[in-house]
């Protein structure tokens, strides 16, 4: 076969040659094809992911709780207030030597061992520590570990510790939990603010934006006397521990106006506020409502006698009531001095059924106050149709009613300022931060209950108490204190029956006459030994009473005339 020329052969090389530059040229773009491929779909259709994907290891729009508002007593003085910490987290990933990290942190912060369990759990980011101080804020940053974080926070400071605590209440994470923190969360709560950060590898912010302007939370100022709140809570400490009590309050309030100006337990509960939930049967310090409602039907007056039964008067075939001294007859007076349950329970009977259960309600007894707290009592009042004349009799010295702390004060401060029930009051005003008022509460009358010249009567009889009755231990030398002092069973709320040897004591007065400036309640649950509230709950009032009257300069208003020498033995201090 005869070979072909080489001018043949020149198209069919450039031919192959040309094909395999095709196949050359495909094999090398294919790669590039894919790659611009890949980088389109990665760059259009998956942007939005990969860049939300991106931006949360390197971006992230933080939400920061601002302080909450602070709390102030009536002087100005600081009670509440918000301070900076730090919450402490690690990023795994940016760690250079996790190791020697991890036991840093450890040592640092005093960690417990179940924390390295924890780290080797996390994903990446993993909380180390919450609410760091200062020394170990200090202590975490000299450390200069790549990864790890310190976020600021803020944590509820009480810069007079535990003063007024169980009304002030309790917060976790910004959110108001008990006390006045819960009950005007809505004012104390701090602005949520939000802004953009942006870390480099090492966790560090290298960015951050706001993106909302910062707001500023009000300030709530209350009626609280620091001073005051600090005397009736070390007094009721003392008068607690002295009894072997099983709880004591003590509660001062302004009679002119309402306000609150202590409200102190002990020991302390922080979750619950005893003065308007815990109820107990107010005994003998009821006696002055009863006694007020009388005169102001009419039904009895100071020149009436009462005979007293020598201490025991079967007022049934079943019930017998008794005195805790025999007495034969006593004046109107002379029954409230010598705290007659016998006499008060015929002055309940002289008064009747409707007009005792009309002046009772009156007095705010069977309603809530009204300063709103979660769990708040309104007592126990039976309904007017189910009070038989046994009802009465017991009723009308404080047995088979119940009532909060705040009630009983309250209606006393009602016969201090003439018989005018005041709405009582713990917030004098909410402010911004900068001191702008936003809005103040005013003294709110709910009614008058008794006339000024009734109320003058039963400050009268009430000063006698103190003078020379049961309350002598209240007595103040120098100044015009009226007052009652009460002693009541405990009832098993499991058998609704009178408990053996478990009584209240309690005293209730106010002071200087004929305008008190302050009224005084202290109550002890169970004390042991000396159980009267002549005996108890009288020393802590006067105890009060006195601090109150060296810090506010109050003049003496009686003469101070020595006691003379008693020749005989009084009857002992009771009820």
């Amino acid at each position: 076969m005869k070979p072909a020329s080489p001018a043949s052969r020149e198209p069919m090389i450039a031919k192959t040659l040309k094909s395999r530059i095709r196949i050359c040229a495909f094999i090398a773009g294919f790669p590039a094809l894919m790659i611009g491929a890949r980088l389109f779909w990665l760059q259009t259709v998956r942007h939005e992911n990969l860049s939300e994907t991106a931006s949360k290891e390197f971006n992230r729009t933080v939400s920061e709780i601002g302080p909450r508002g602070r709390i102030f007593d009536a002087n100005g003085e600081l009670l509440a207030e918000s301070i900076v910490a730090w919450d402490a987290g690690l990023f795994k990933k940016d760690l250079e030597d996790p190791v020697r990290a991890v036991g840093a942190l450890s040592r640092a912060l005093n960690l417990p061992p179940a924390f390295r369990d924890k780290y080797r759990k996390g994903k990446n980011f993993v909380p180390v520590k919450k609410s760091l101080d200062r020394a170990e804020y200090e202590a975490v940053k000299a450390l200069k570990l790549k990864g790890v974080t310190l976020e600021p926070v803020q944590n509820r400071y009480y810069p007079s510790g535990d003063l007024a605590r169980n009304l002030i209440g309790v917060t976790r994470e910004d959110k108001g939990l008990a006390g006045l923190e819960l009950l005007y969360d809505k004012v104390l709560t701090g602005h949520v603010s939000r802004r953009e950060v942006v870390r480099d590898a090492a966790g560090r912010v290298i960015f951050q934006d706001k993106l909302e302007k910062e707001a500023r939370p009000r300030d709530l100022h209350l009626t609280l006397d620091k001073d005051i709140q600090f005397f009736a809570q070390e007094a009721i400490r003392r008068t607690v521990e002295k009894n072997r009590a099983d709880l004591g309050m003590a509660l001062v309030q302004d009679p002119q106006t309402g306000k609150i100006l202590a409200m102190a337990t002990w020991p302390r509960d922080l979750e619950k506020i005893q003065p308007v939930e815990w109820v107990y049967e107010p005994g003998s310090t009821f006696k002055s409502v009863t006694l007020a409602a009388a005169l102001s039907k009419n039904t009895v007056n100071e020149r009436d006698t009462f005979y007293c039964e020598n201490g025991a008067w079967a007022f049934n075939s079943k019930v017998t009531l008794h005195d805790h001294e025999p007495e034969k007859t006593l004046t109107l007076s002379e029954v409230i001095e010598r705290s007659s349950n016998i006499g008060t329970a015929k002055i309940g009977l002289k008064l009747g059924v409707e007009d005792f259960y009309l002046y009772t309600k009156a007095f705010g007894f069977g309603a809530k106050s009204g300063l709103g707290f979660p769990g708040e009592s309104a007592g126990i009042l039976r309904p007017l149709e189910r009070f038989k004349q046994i009802d009465l009799a017991v009723g009308s010295y404080g047995h088979g009613i119940a009532a909060t702390a705040l009630q009983v004060l309250n209606a006393y401060s009602a016969i201090a300022n003439g018989g005018r029930l005041y709405e009582p009051r713990l917030v004098e005003r909410v402010t911004e931060s900068g001191g702008e008022e936003v809005f103040r509460t005013e003294p709110v009358v709910i009614r008058q209950v008794i006339s000024p010249e009734i109320a003058g009567r039963v400050k009268a009889i009430l000063r006698n108490v103190v003078e020379k009755g049961t309350g002598k231990n209240a007595a103040v030398p120098g100044y015009s204190v009226a007052g009652k002092t009460g002693t009541s069973k405990k009832i098993d709320p499991l058998t609704g029956k009178y408990l053996t040897g478990k009584n209240v004591a309690s005293f209730a007065g106010f002071f200087p006459l004929p305008a008190p400036r302050y009224t005084i309640l202290v109550i002890l649950d169970n004390p042991k030994g000396l159980t009267y509230g002549g005996e108890t709950a009288a020393p802590a009032f006067q105890e009060i009473a006195k601090k109150i009257i060296t810090l506010k300069g109050i003049p003496p208003d009686i003469p101070v005339t020595p006691k003379p020498k008693a020749r005989t033995q009084e009857k002992p201090v009771s009820d």
